[in-house]
């Protein structure tokens, strides 16, 4: 009994034979070569990267660190030197006053001293017996002519002080005591007072006063040239 095993394998080929490998030139079965010999690798050549281009160097400057303390410290200076500025103003007090009069404002005097200060104020105002007719810089040696008043406004840290030559407003109804004096004489109650403006013209008088009889002071003002304050003859009588 014969097996089937699905039929029969087909016949093996040959193998075919290998055919010998081409002989190099000069090549003799005697002479023994290396591999390296006998098949030359062929080393391809691997064209050479050219280098990158190179970057200019770049310069260094400061840091953002750097950069923020020199700022900060910037302010710092700037800050200190505005804060010196306002304690300067600070250690001068307020600014004066009597430093923005002209010839002709009529003034109350506030304070003393080296707190000493002219106000303006109407010349209208009852509280006003002072009109200035000279202004100038206080130097320490300075004069008013006869008849004005001197007064001085100190402005410590601020300069030269002011220098106000005054005269008393002319006001009917104003009292006084002494109006001889070298300074302001202050205004007076009438009750107590020695003098009181009795008439007011409004010129100069030099000989002949216009003030009636029984006038117990009589002063006259002269405007100093082209200002404007006016020229006066003020009348005093006892109240």
């Amino acid at each position: 009994m014969s097996e089937n095993h699905g039929g029969q394998f087909p016949p093996q080929q040959p193998y075919p034979q290998q055919q010998p490998y081409p002989r190099q030139p000069g090549y003799s079965q005697d002479q023994h070569y290396s591999p390296e010999q006998q098949w030359p690798q062929q080393q391809q050549q691997w064209p050479q990267q050219e280098g990158w281009p190179q970057q200019p160097p770049k310069k260094k400057g400061l840091s953002t660190k750097v950069k923020v303390l020199l700022l900060v410290a910037a302010l710092v200076v700037v800050g200190g030197g505005i804060g010196l500025i306002f304690v300067a103003k600070s250690a001068a007090g307020p600014e004066k006053q009597a430093g923005k009069l002209v010839e002709g404002d009529c003034v109350v005097l506030t304070g003393a001293g080296k707190g000493a200060d002219a106000v303006k104020t109407s010349c209208d105002s009852p509280q006003a017996p002072y009109a200035v007719s000279l202004t100038g810089i206080d130097k320490g040696d300075w004069d008013c002519k006869e008849g004005f008043y001197k007064y001085a406004v100190a402005t410590p840290l601020r300069g030269e002080g002011v220098a106000l030559c005054l005269a008393i407003n002319a006001k009917v109804g104003l009292c006084f005591d002494d109006i001889e004096t070298k300074t302001p004489p202050p205004l007076k109650d009438c009750g107590s007072a020695r003098l009181k403006i009795s008439e007011v013209f409004g010129q100069a008088s030099i000989v002949n006063s216009p003030c009636k009889e029984g006038t117990a002071e009589v002063i006259s003002y002269s405007s100093y040239g082209a200002t404007n304050f006016k020229s006066a003859t003020i009348c005093f009588v006892k109240p």
